[in-house]
């Protein structure tokens, strides 16, 4: 049943407060969240300090309302700044709930939802240093709490010793019919306007460029695949700090004509349909937001066993799940795949199944809806 057909039993108003809608997994996470409330009859409206996906929350038809808390100082000037502010739009709109994505806005949130009795819920997108004072001193982790993963949630009641009663799992969602319709197969005409020849073999990878997503073992692993399959080229789609450092691995190993630096310009679909291979070699992932939707697009997929990806990949069933930080084995797996076209398919047919069991947005915001209802009652 689709979202826009669910007979929702009491409108809400929500406010998302997170401090920026740029790419990257809160910034979707946000703003497809506004655009399914939005579907199932509620209110939703983002607070932030904008960003790249403005445009996009624009088309979701949501509201949007700028306030300047892009700021890594959870106790810091911005913050305080933004509490007036903050506590007199929950009052005058009259919000029946907030949720928050960011520490910085758990924080707002979290003083405003106590000034206004404005319940909170805040969603936990990944690993948090635990051992830090000002956590341990002011938690602010909400009335409810959303994780993204079974792996997180064991992270918050373990490392934040978080009443699990206080938490719900809800997978992150994605729009499936935008990758479905790829079907696994390679675009060429898509591979022609981003000028890459039709007879290359693309292993690719999308995400913010850091250190924390292991692409730093992906290009270490692609040297050794490379030297066995000379058609062979490696996608590396966004932006990040760890770019420079990326780029020098890549001269160092003698792969600038293999390696390709793509900064996000079109569709994430777009980009997963010239690619035969998706890797996702992450060091730490609450989950992995683009590697859902390379499953669902068909792509054959390989991805760090290390915190919510063992649950998108079903090991040898729908993918393959590889030892983090080892380039050794990463490469035997890119190769395997590269070498056996039956694994290949085989893949490449289970993992849009596994999209569309697990990860559908119509369920996460559904879901999420019933967690502000708990926060209410």
């Amino acid at each position: 049943m689709k979202i826009d057909e669910v007979l929702v039993s009491r409108m809400m108003k929500i406010l998302l407060l997170t401090t920026h809608i740029n790419i990257g997994g809160v910034g979707f996470y946000t703003v497809n969240l506004a655009k399914y409330l939005r579907k199932m009859g509620h209110e939703p409206v983002v607070v932030s300090s904008g960003g790249d996906l403005e445009e996009l929350l624009q088309k979701a038809d949501a509201r949007h309302i700028k306030m300047d808390l892009k700021t890594k100082a959870e106790f810091g000037f911005k913050v305080a700044k933004a509490i007036l502010p903050l506590t007199r739009l929950v009052q005058k709109e009259g919000f029946d709930v907030i949720h928050a994505q960011t520490r910085v806005a758990q924080v707002a949130g979290g003083i405003v939802s106590k000034i206004t009795r404005v319940p909170i819920v805040s969603t936990g997108h990944g690993f948090f240093k635990h051992e830090r004072l000002f956590r341990k001193l002011f938690p602010f982790w909400g009335d409810k709490i959303i994780a993204i993963s079974e792996s997180v949630r064991g992270h918050l009641i373990n490392d934040f010793h978080i009443d699990e009663k206080k938490i719900t799992v809800v997978y992150n969602g994605i729009e499936l019919d935008r990758f479905l319709r790829k079907n696994g197969k390679i675009d060429q005409n898509m591979r022609d306007k981003m000028s890459l020849d039709r007879d290359l073999t693309i292993v690719g990878a999308i995400g913010r460029l850091s250190s924390v997503k292991g692409y730093i073992y992906l290009i270490k692993a692609f040297k050794k695949v490379a030297e066995k399959n000379k058609n062979a080229r490696l996608l590396l789609v966004g932006e990040g700090d760890e770019k420079p450092k990326l780029e020098k691995e890549v001269k160092e190993a003698g792969l600038t004509n293999k390696v390709i630096f793509e900064s996000k310009k079109m569709a994430t679909e777009d980009y997963l349909s010239v690619m035969d291979i998706f890797c996702q070699p992450s060091i730490k992932e609450g989950l992995g937001l683009a590697l859902i939707e390379a499953m669902a697009s068909g792509r054959a997929c390989i991805g760090s066993n290390v915190g919510g990806i063992p649950e998108i990949i079903d090991d040898e069933i729908d993918g393959i799940l590889v030892p983090p930080e080892n380039p050794e084995a990463l490469a035997e797996a890119i190769t395997r795949l590269l070498s056996d076209a039956e694994l290949k398919q085989t893949f490449s047919t289970r993992a849009p199944q596994k999209a569309q069991t697990k990860f559908s947005i119509e369920e996460n915001a559904r879901k999420t809806a019933e967690v502000y209802e708990e926060a209410r009652s």
